[in-house]
């Protein structure tokens, strides 16, 4: 009898495995539709600025495309921020289901007390990592020579920089034997605050961007 229920309980826990993975991967589709969909619209939008902007157009056409460099730059850096540490989590073998209820650009949850200091590390250096691949996108698949290409590159890479300001420590920290959540929170004590200090990143794509406009 007792082998009876234990088999039973064993299918019964396999059967709500594979039902657990199978929304998993329902909720995953719908989330990649969502951002696929956001950013294909957002390079959609930028690409056609950039095609029909002439070097005498008026300000506001101008400002309109800056604008859509500096907003699609901070959208698109973003999704590559939060799919970089999906996808780091997920190859690591972390348990990181996606969320049923998303907010903002956070789609998935890292369980941090079930997994192990080496998935924390590989799903921490997933996000920088995808942000600087954005960057070299935008520098080497993306037309230049225009305020909205200024605006797009000087967006990415203030954003990779400063996800490299605040995650670079937390992961050193780690790597030497902290405890993953109370890192984490301590960095983001430490972050709070700081004003100009923790946001070298946005201070050295406002740089880049008005040396590449004055170009």
């Amino acid at each position: 009898m007792s082998d009876i229920t234990g088999e039973a309980a064993a299918i019964s826990a396999e059967t709500d495995k594979q039902g657990q993975a199978e929304r998993d991967f329902a909720r995953l589709k719908t989330v990649a539709f969502q951002h696929g969909g956001a950013a294909t619209a957002v390079l959609a939008l930028w690409l056609s600025l950039v095609g029909s902007i002439s070097e005498d157009a008026s300000f506001l056409v101008q400002l309109v495309a800056v604008g859509s460099g500096f907003f699609g730059g901070s959208l698109l850096a973003f999704l590559a921020h939060e799919w970089g540490h999906f996808a780091g989590a997920r190859i690591s073998g972390a348990i990181s289901p996606v969320l049923k209820e998303r907010r903002s650009f956070f789609m998935f949850n890292f369980k941090t007390a079930q997994n192990t200091r080496s998935q924390f590390l590989a799903m921490s250096i997933g996000g920088p990592t995808s942000n600087w691949l954005l960057v070299l996108i935008v520098l080497l698949a993306l037309p230049w020579g225009s305020l909205a290409h200024a605006a797009l590159l000087a967006t990415v890479l203030g954003v990779a920089i400063n996800v490299c300001v605040f995650e670079f420590p937390v992961i050193a920290r780690v790597s030497h034997g902290s405890d993953p959540a109370e890192t984490v929170e301590a960095r983001l004590q430490e972050t709070r605050g700081q004003g100009l200090q923790s946001n070298f990143g946005l201070m050295t794509g406002a740089l880049v961007f008005v040396l590449l406009a004055l170009l």
